[in-house]
């Protein structure tokens, strides 16, 4: 039986048992040589912090990526701290897996519009949009950051540390880094929600419309199984590129969704909401 029927047999049962299956039937299992990281990739949780710190400090308050920037700032700080308490399996996977996940999107801030990702390039071009929410704004980055990005993180992470997919601690940890990022996007859903208490029916269902469809819980599973693939198309680079160009472009289309602007009658958009 190939990997395909494979695949096929472990979606069928469901996740999240599927997951370690689909793993498994991929090759995620497989060793693969070392890799050294790019010399421009932060070396320490404390040096991603830093870095965004500043980039924060640059960016206008009423700016779509700074929306999203703020929540992962948060975030980054908090696995920081989980990193410090000696919080994750493996403390040495996790330091290497934030440094090169938060780089990616550094990458993404420092590129044109010519050279960025397609999967956060809808963010960077709409990111002045009226009738845009800063909830709207968050889980678009979201989106890019754990659809595109981590999947592809966890691989070079992987490979940077000669460990697999499969290794011990690598999922386990994983999961709790999205298990605190999930409680980030609930504060910031929160958050506009209290903001919008008294426009209620003219903000925030419109808004809520767009993005209520969003899961994070399912992001987390399509970016493992991504990586999957991604691990089992190492060695053959024109397929490995052409996945990549294609998950970007589907990520991309996701993020610009999630950025479609909502209107509302007179006098003007709610608190929240880019007028």
């Amino acid at each position: 039986m190939g990997f395909l029927s494979h695949v096929a047999n472990a979606v069928g049962r469901g996740l999240p048992g599927a997951v370690p299956r689909v793993t498994a039937a991929l090759g995620g299992l497989r060793a693969l040589p070392r890799i050294g990281p790019p010399p421009d990739q932060p070396t320490s949780i404390a040096q991603v912090i830093e870095e965004m710190r500043l980039l924060g400090a640059a960016m206008p308050a009423e700016d779509g990526v700074a929306d999203f920037h703020r929540m992962y700032l948060h975030v980054t700080e908090l696995v920081g701290a989980a990193a410090a308490a000696r919080s994750f399996q493996d403390a040495a996977f996790m330091e290497r897996l934030d440094c090169v996940f938060a780089g990616l999107y550094l990458d993404a801030c420092r590129a044109t519009d010519q050279s960025r990702s397609s999967a956060w390039q809808p963010l960077f071009e709409l990111r002045a949009q009226p009738g845009t929410a800063s909830l709207q704004y968050a889980l678009a980055g979201v989106n890019a950051h754990i659809n595109f990005d981590l999947g592809l993180a966890l691989v070079r992470t992987c490979r940077q540390l000669g460990r697999t997919l499969d290794s011990p601690g690598v999922r386990a940890d994983f999961l709790a880094v999205n298990a605190i990022l999930a409680a980030a996007v609930q504060e910031v859903r929160e958050s506009y929600l209290a903001g919008v208490a008294l426009h209620v029916d003219r903000a925030a269902s419109p808004v809520l419309d767009v993005v209520g469809g969003w899961s994070i819980e399912a992001a987390r599973d399509a970016s493992w199984l991504s990586a999957t693939v991604q691990w089992a198309l190492q060695g053959r680079k024109d397929a490995y590129a052409a996945y990549l160009g294609s998950r970007a472009s589907i990520v991309g289309l996701v993020t610009r969704q999630l950025l479609t602007p909502v209107t509302f009658p007179e006098p003007g958009p709610a608190p929240g909401i880019r007028a």
